[in-house]
């Protein structure tokens, strides 16, 4: 008699999903928006204007206008004078009363002129000097701009995500243990 016995293993099965870390990040932004100043500047370049007329004048070299004007004025002066002195020698020679030889002596003084002499610095008038030109700064400002000093920002704050997934292990028995026996008839003859 012939006795098969076959036997199957047991099998287990594992399956198994690894842990997982994803790490997603994004750095914070501050973005700044600045408005420039401006400064407007409109310059006019200095001129420097000496006017030195009065400065020649008094030393004598003036121009033509101003020096008929002087030789006039000197002019009429001389005119009065010389009529104040010719009506004083008339009323000292209507003056008989008084005496004397008038005559020689008003020839006397005449005959000769009386200088006077002094020291004096020339030119007596300072020159005129004028400066002319100018600088005009402009500043663009407004309302806005004052407070908040021309800058602008946004911020962005950062963001920081994080998703875990666990580690998961599954055991299950895909093939069951077991045992068969099969009997198988035997032809041989063994007791002969």
């Amino acid at each position: 008699m012939g006795l098969i016995i076959s036997q199957t293993y047991a099998k287990i099965g594992i399956d198994r999903i690894y842990s997982r870390l994803d790490i997603e990040s994004r750095d914070a932004q501050l973005n700044l928006h600045q408005n420039h100043a401006k400064v407007n500047i409109e310059a006019e370049f200095p001129k420097v204007q000496i006017d030195q007329y009065e400065a020649f004048a008094s030393a004598g070299l003036k121009n033509h206008l101003d020096l008929r004007r002087e030789i006039s004025q000197r002019g009429h002066r001389h005119a009065l004078e010389h009529i104040g002195k010719v009506a004083d020698d008339g009323d000292a020679m209507a003056a008989i009363e008084n005496g004397g030889n008038l005559i020689p002596e008003i020839a006397k003084r005449d005959s000769y002129t009386v200088r006077e002499f002094d020291i004096d610095a020339i030119p007596k008038a300072s020159p005129e000097v004028t400066v002319t030109g100018e600088l005009e700064i402009d500043f663009e400002k407004n309302y806005w701009t004052v407070i908040h000093n021309g800058v602008e920002s946004t911020f962005v704050p950062a963001r920081f995500n994080l998703n875990y997934t666990p580690e998961n292990i599954k055991i299950f028995l895909s093939q069951y243990a077991s045992i068969k026996f099969d009997y198988v008839e035997n032809k041989i003859n063994t007791y002969v």
